[in-house]
């Protein structure tokens, strides 16, 4: 699942949820608040923003998402 992906990168990375916070808002322009990383880590729903923000940050492929979110049409959520 995303969520674990998240976690697991982020923490292998050594990064806090404010250094990623901080890092994606410089790179990419979109504002993620470290609680709403948290979030997106516990299995929260996730905007399409912030998705393509973290996949381009932690280098994560979303064609898996993409064609589950194809086949069911349902919104995605982390977990």
């Amino acid at each position: 699942m995303l969520a674990d992906e998240l976690k697991r990168t982020r923490r292998s990375e050594k990064l806090t949820l404010a250094a990623v916070s901080q890092q994606i808002t410089a790179q990419y322009h979109v504002r993620i608040s470290p609680s709403m990383l948290s979030r997106y880590e516990n299995g929260y729903s996730i905007s399409i923003n912030h998705l393509f923000a973290l996949a381009a940050f932690f280098n994560i492929n979303l064609d898996p998402l993409v064609q589950e979110f194809a086949r069911t049409g349902e919104r995605y959520q982390t977990r």
